[in-house]
């Protein structure tokens, strides 16, 4: 509403003037000043592709195995051992039957440790890894790429630390 003071203001009018002006402009142009209504369909921002790309061979599992399941697979020589430590620790001591396979080094011997995975499978071994302990995360880690892979392998989930609390021998 128009004061008379309005009128012989002209800043005061030409400021109000302004104001109708926009907001004629913004309703003649169908704008909503309505918030908008959320709809039903919520997208989640990402760049993946909807279908993944088909595999040419399935994924293996990583699976955890106890000492007590493992100890007597270890001592009928059903197993294929890989110690996943450095090799100055391999060196002081390891499970009888293991063989060093630092994860340092798993991309310069992944394809010689192929074959072997795949002979014994093929005879029905079981595939096992270890490293230190619950905590030490480099066997766990092996075992997630071998699984990506294809193969079914297992990691012993106390490490050699519960083998020598156990009193097994080492060599």
């Amino acid at each position: 509403m128009l004061i008379s003071s309005d009128i012989k203001n002209p800043r005061r009018l030409f400021s109000m003037v302004a104001i109708a002006a926009i907001v004629f402009s913004l309703w003649s142009c169908g704008y909503d000043t309505k918030p908008p209504v959320k709809t039903d369909v919520v997208q989640e921002p990402h760049s993946k592709p909807l279908e993944p790309k088909p595999r040419l061979n399935p994924l293996g599992n990583s699976l955890r195995i106890s000492l007590e399941e493992f100890f007597p697979i270890q001592q009928s020589g059903d197993a294929l051992i890989y110690d996943v430590r450095a090799p100055y620790f391999y060196k002081i001591d390891h499970i009888p039957g293991a063989i060093n396979w630092p994860h340092d080094a798993y991309l310069e011997q992944v394809q010689q440790r192929d074959i072997e995975i795949q002979k014994a499978l093929k005879v029905g071994k079981k595939v096992v890894l270890y490293c230190f302990s619950l905590t030490c995360a480099e066997a766990r880690n092996v075992s997630k790429k071998l699984a990506y892979r294809g193969y079914d392998v297992y990691v012993l989930t106390m490490g050699i630390d519960s083998w020598r609390e156990a009193g097994l021998p080492v060599e």
